[in-house]
C-alpha cells in the first residue's frame, strides 16, 4: 500500500517544482494553491497585493512566499506519513514545503525536512463543512488537465490524466461503493463517505483497488484512471456531495 501511496503522491509533485512563481489554472482557489503548495492564503495575499482572492483569472502567475524553516531530522524508521502524522499535517502539505523531495525514494537518517509554519499546520487538519463550500485538506484525486469544469449539466470535474494513473481519496473516509455501474454509465466507480453528509466519486475507472467496508486515508490509492462506462477518453469524474447535493469541487475552500 505504501508504494501505491508515493505513487499517487508522485503525481502531486508535478505541481511542486521548485519554482517561485505558480501559474493559476482552470478550477485553483487561493486555499487550494495554498494547501498544493506548502503555504497559506495570507501568506499568498501577502505575496502578491492587489490579488482578488474570490477573483482569480486564469493563466495569472502568482508569487509563492519564502518556504517556512522549521526542520525535521530524519530518524531510523521515519517515513513520509509517520512524520506527516507526528506533526499534525498531511502528506500533500509535506510535500509542499519539501519541492525537491521524490516520494519514490526512501529517507535516509539524518536527511533535514522542511515543516510548514505553525498556522498552516493547523489549517491542515481543518475539515469543516458548510452549506455552500467545504474545506478540506487534500488536493485533488489527480493532477489532471480539467477536460470539462462543474456545471448544472455535468456537477463534477473531468481530470484528463494517462490511463492507469494512481486515483488517491481526496479525504479519509469508507468504502460505500465499489462496482461497475453501467446504469449511470459511469463504469467502474468508488465512492466515498467521509462522515458530516459528505461523499465523494470516483469513476470511469480501469480498476477499482477498494472492497466496500475499507477504511482509506487522505491519498491512499483506491483506483487506476480508465475509459470505461460512457467515457471517450482517460479521465476522472470527480463528484463531492454534501447531503446527497452536489458541490463544486473547485470552490473548495
Amino acid at each position: 500500500m505504501r508504494n501505491h501511496l508515493f505513487t499517487a503522491l508522485t503525481l502531486l509533485m508535478f505541481s511542486l517544482a521548485a519554482a517561485t512563481t505558480v501559474t493559476v489554472q482552470p478550477g485553483d482557489t487561493l486555499t487550494r494553491l495554498a494547501v498544493r503548495h506548502g503555504t497559506t492564503t495570507q501568506a499568498l495575499l501577502r505575496a502578491n497585493p492587489g490579488v482578488n482572492p474570490n477573483r482569480l483569472r486564469v493563466g495569472t502567475a502568482l508569487s509563492l512566499p519564502a518556504a517556512p524553516t522549521r526542520t525535521w531530522t530524519v530518524r531510523r524508521g521515519d517515513t513520509l506519513s509517520m512524520i506527516a502524522q507526528r506533526h499534525g499535517i498531511t502528506l500533500g502539505v509535506l510535500l509542499g514545503v519539501n519541492r525537491g523531495l521524490n516520494p519514490r525514494l526512501p529517507l535516509q537518517v539524518g536527511q533535514r525536512l522542511t515543516l510548514p509554519a505553525p498556522a498552516l499546520a493547523r489549517a491542515s487538519t481543518t475539515a469543516v463543512v458548510r452549506a455552500a463550500s467545504i474545506r478540506v485538506n487534500a488536493a485533488l484525486p489527480v493532477q489532471g488537465r480539467v477536460t470539462t469544469p462543474y456545471q448544472a449539466a455535468h456537477p463534477g470535474l473531468d481530470l484528463a490524466v494517462p490511463a492507469g494513473t494512481p486515483i488517491r481519496a481526496a479525504l479519509p473516509g469508507t468504502v460505500v461503493e465499489s462496482r461497475f455501474d453501467s446504469r449511470s454509465g459511469w463504469g467502474w466507480t468508488v465512492v466515498l463517505d467521509h462522515g458530516g453528509g459528505v461523499r465523494t466519486r470516483y469513476s470511469h475507472n480501469s480498476a477499482n483497488l477498494v472492497r466496500v467496508g475499507a477504511r482509506v486515508r487522505a491519498g491512499d490509492v483506491i483506483a487506476r484512471v480508465g475509459s470505461t462506462g460512457k467515457s471517450t477518453g482517460a479521465h476522472v469524474d470527480y463528484r463531492l456531495y454534501r447531503e446527497g447535493q452536489a458541490v463544486n469541487p473547485s470552490g473548495v475552500q
